[in-house]
């Protein structure tokens, strides 16, 4: 029984296998699929031995490649400590910002910034911190 064809297959199968791998995945995995594949074409003789043993090494070479590539990524084996989370945001001080002047309708206020604009509050509460949406400035909703 001639063992070129099956061999010759086993390794074209591998080679189709590991086109998206990396080059080092792709030569381990070429390279274990046709170890793979003399093994079992010298054990078993079987045109079955022989494609499954070439799976297998094919596999291995491939996971070998795998691993060598990670520690080119990372030589010294170590994982980076994860980032700490960002400290809260501590709320703006009521007592930094001044506080708006009250008008005659209950949800408009005067902000204390010029040019002293009118600014819709409803819906907020005395003490509350609102903005100025034309300056950006924050102010302290009046009593």
């Amino acid at each position: 029984m001639k063992m070129t064809p099956i061999l010759t297959a086993g390794l074209i199968s591998g080679a189709i296998t590991f086109v998206s791998c990396t080059t080092n995945q792709q030569n381990y995995g070429l390279g274990g699929a046709a170890a793979g594949a003399a093994i079992g074409a010298i054990t078993g003789g079987d045109p079955s031995d022989v494609l499954k043993a070439a799976a297998i090494g094919g596999a291995s070479g491939a996971a070998y490649g795998y691993y060598k590539d990670s520690k080119q990524q990372n030589p010294q084996g170590t994982v980076a400590p994860p980032t700490p989370p960002a400290p809260p945001v501590a709320p703006p001080s009521i007592g930094r910002y001044p506080t708006a002047h009250r008008t005659d309708q209950a949800d408009i206020v005067i902000s204390p910034y010029r040019p002293y604009n009118k600014v819709r509050v409803k819906g907020f509460k005395p003490g509350e911190l609102a903005k100025d949406p034309k300056t950006g400035e924050i102010f302290v909703i009046p009593d």
